[in-house]
C-alpha cells in the first residue's frame, strides 16, 4: 500500500470516529473507493440557505461532497455543497473556498469540522477579506450581530474521560 492509500485509509478511520462521536450532528451519507477518496457528508446544524430581503432563510440539513484528488494530500481536497447555502466563503456554484493555506498536516476530519463551522458562520473560520460570494460578504458586514447562526461542535459531549486512580502502595 502506498503513502496516498495509507493516508486515505487513516482519513476514513478518523472521519468514521468523528461521526461516531458527533452525537448525530454529522453523518456519512456515502463514500466512493476503497480506500475512500470521495465522501458525501450531512451536517445537522443551522446555516443560511438564502436571504429573503435582509433576513436569512435557514436550513438545518446540509450535504457536502468532499473529493480527494490523485494529488491528495499534497494538494487540497475539493468540497462542494449539494444543498443551497449562502456564505461568503462558498461560491455561487456551491464550491467551498478552502483558501490557499492547505498543508498536508491538515487531515480530513479537521476539514469536515471546518466546513461545519463555515456553515454556521463561525467567526474563527469566516474570511471576509477574500470572499467567494460578495453578496454574502456584504450581508455579513452589515449584520455582524446575526452570526454565528449555530454553535455545534460536531463532537459528542459524551467523550470518554481518562480516569486516574492513585493507589497507595
Amino acid at each position: 500500500m502506498g503513502i496516498r492509500e495509507t493516508r486515505l485509509e487513516n482519513d476514513f478511520n478518523e472521519v468514521s470516529q468523528l461521526i461516531a462521536n458527533s452525537g448525530g450532528t454529522i453523518a456519512l451519507i456515502s463514500s466512493q473507493g476503497k480506500p475512500a477518496y470521495e465522501y458525501v457528508i450531512e451536517y445537522r446544524c443551522k446555516g443560511i440557505e438564502r436571504l429573503q430581503g435582509n433576513d436569512p432563510v435557514f436550513r438545518t440539513n446540509h450535504r457536502v461532497k468532499i473529493t480527494l484528488s490523485n494529488d491528495y494530500p499534497k494538494n487540497s481536497p475539493s468540497a462542494e455543497f449539494l444543498t443551497p447555502i449562502f456564505h461568503p466563503n462558498v461560491y455561487t456554484n456551491q464550491r467551498v473556498c478552502l483558501g490557499s493555506y492547505w498543508t498536508m498536516a491538515e487531515n480530513l476530519s479537521e476539514l469536515v469540522i471546518r466546513i461545519g463551522k463555515i456553515i454556521q458562520y463561525s467567526k474563527d473560520v469566516l474570511n471576509l477579506n477574500s470572499p467567494a460570494n460578495r453578496d454574502a460578504k456584504d450581508w455579513a458586514n452589515r449584520n455582524p450581530n446575526r452570526y454565528p447562526v449555530d454553535n455545534k461542535t460536531f463532537k459528542s459531549a459524551k467523550k470518554p474521560q481518562a480516569q486516574i486512580v492513585w493507589n497507595d502502595l
